[in-house]
């Protein structure tokens, strides 16, 4: 599997959180969906605004969250992430 098997499929976008939802399409057969692109600041970003990707999950007990889709090649993680940035950034015309 390469990163050519993933089509990205922008669903909304949220002007006020900078926040925007992804569905991803794996051989055109396999639609999975909740993905989340926020642009914010995090304690890594030094106050800079960067794009940060979150795959679905769900909330468990104590209010932890719990992704329903892992990639176990974190190669492969890191490309899907950046192409998921690349659409956001071209979508929403941020950074």
């Amino acid at each position: 599997m390469n990163i050519e098997d993933f089509e990205i499929k922008i669903k909304k976008y949220d002007e006020k959180k900078k926040v925007v939802y992804v569905n991803i399409i794996v051989h055109q057969e396999l639609e999975l969906r909740g993905f989340v692109a926020r642009f914010c600041e995090t304690k890594y970003s030094n106050g800079i605004p960067i794009w940060f990707v979150k795959p679905p999950s769900v909330k468990g007990r104590n209010n932890k969250s719990f992704y329903i889709v892992y990639l176990k090649n974190p190669t492969l993680w890191q490309l899907l992430e950046k192409k998921i940035t690349d659409s956001a950034k071209e979508y929403t015309n941020l950074l």
